[in-house]
């Protein structure tokens, strides 16, 4: 019996394909042809993508919410005027439209990919890298990684060592000391090299000797005149000043390299660049989709009408 069935339903679905045939067709071409007017008038879009490698306590998912946060949207919106290139009436809806058109994820690796879409590729390319730089920059400023910490400390130290100078530099200028030792050439070779030295040491550079090294300092500094006679306050000072001077130096040099390894703590492993290829609209399948939707309506539509008919002969017949 259930063959009989299938044939039947078979037979009924072909009967009713060859009676509404045309009607079928017309509407499935309409919705065609609206569809391609449509798709056509859709500008292309291109999509932009850059990956950054952050470490933890950050990591990719710490990267998504600094990159979909409302400060980091609205840098973007001012420095590329996307309220005026989206039409958007105020900044909220900009910022609406520009997180629409910007994506976020973890991929497998860890890293965190950044893509951004847009009309024109060059374009897309600067929103994308802007936001990669935006993103970086707010985790290293965050000094929540471990080489950015010790730069943070660093530069702590460093502004202390600063001001310490900048007071001693003005009592030896006060006392006209620096004047009164320029006669003396040997004076300021060993105040300048055994203040490096301790410079060495307090910053950990230098280990043992330090007993020895006082020592020399002390049978130098006895055997030069003119440090010999100055008094112990005023000598004092001076290995103050020379010794914060020689700190300052070896402390910016150590800022240097912490500056090029705390940059390394946020890595864009994948530039932006513009894309050749756009990802969309998908013309093609809107226009498929198009007719098969307007195919479903008309089946629809002629399905109740056939109802309507059979009804109706029916209650004549009665």
């Amino acid at each position: 019996m259930q063959p009989a069935d299938d044939e039947l339903n078979l037979g009924q679905i072909w009967d009713f394909v060859c009676e509404w045939h045309r009607w079928l067709l017309s509407g499935m071409l309409v919705f065609v042809i609206a569809a391609v007017v449509m798709v056509w008038r859709i500008p292309n879009e291109y999509e932009s993508k850059t990956l950054l490698l952050i470490p933890a306590p950050v990591g990719a998912q710490g990267g998504i919410a600094i990159a979909q946060s409302s400060a980091t949207l609205d840098t973007l919106i001012t420095r590329f005027d996307l309220q005026k290139r989206y039409r958007a009436d105020d900044d909220r809806k900009a910022k609406l439209e520009l997180l629409s058109r910007v994506k976020s994820a973890a991929t497998k690796d860890g890293l965190l990919e950044l893509s951004v879409r847009d009309q024109d590729p060059e374009q897309a390319a600067a929103i994308a890298g802007a936001l990669a730089s935006s993103v970086r920059q707010q985790v290293l400023d965050s000094h929540v990684t471990e080489q950015s910490k010790k730069l943070f400390v660093l530069r702590g130290r460093l502004d202390i060592a600063l001001k310490e100078l900048d007071s001693d530099a003005r009592a030896v200028e006060k006392m006209g000391l620096r004047n009164r030792l320029n006669l003396d050439g040997n004076a300021e070779q060993i105040l300048v090299g055994f203040s490096s030295l301790d410079a060495q040491y307090a910053l950990g550079e230098k280990d043992g000797l330090m007993g020895s090294l006082l020592q020399l300092r002390a049978e130098l500094e006895k055997g030069n005149s003119s440090l010999y006679k100055l008094p112990g306050e005023q000598l004092k000072l001076l290995r103050d000043f020379y010794f914060n001077r020689a700190l300052v130096e070896a402390m910016q040099k150590q800022l240097r390299v912490a500056e090029l390894q705390a940059a390394q703590d946020v890595q864009v492993v994948l530039p932006a660049i513009a894309p050749l290829e756009k990802v969309g609209p998908k013309r093609s399948l809107v226009v498929v989709m198009s007719g098969l939707a307007g195919l479903m309506l008309m089946v629809a539509i002629c399905a109740i009408v056939q109802w309507r008919r059979q009804r109706q002969d029916l209650l004549a017949r009665v």
